[in-house]
């Protein structure tokens, strides 16, 4: 049997995954900081750094997709509740239950 992902759950991935960007992000920054760096090395660096900072802003892009879903379901979800509510409230009016 599948498991089916929810919203919730890959938005856990996703910041877990910010997570580890940001922190490689500042393991990086620390050493490109350091002087005793060869130009080599450096660039090399460099060039990691926009890698990550890239997968970096993906993944808040992302994030924010799955964040605006979320608040959609949850609004279709209030909406379903809210009429419900209103059509029982109806029923119990007409049918003179209250």
């Amino acid at each position: 049997m599948s498991q089916q992902k929810t919203i919730i759950s890959e938005m856990e991935v996703v910041q877990e995954a910010l997570e580890a960007s940001l922190h490689k992000v500042e393991l990086i920054e620390r050493k490109l900081r350091t002087k005793l760096l060869t130009i080599e090395n450096r660039n090399r660096l460099e060039r990691e750094l926009e890698e990550v900072k890239d997968v970096l802003e993906a993944n808040q892009k992302a994030l924010k997709d799955l964040r605006h879903e979320n608040t959609r379901s949850f609004m279709i979800a209030a909406s379903f509740v809210f009429a419900c509510f209103l059509l029982f409230g109806l029923y119990s009016m007409i049918y003179g239950g209250i």
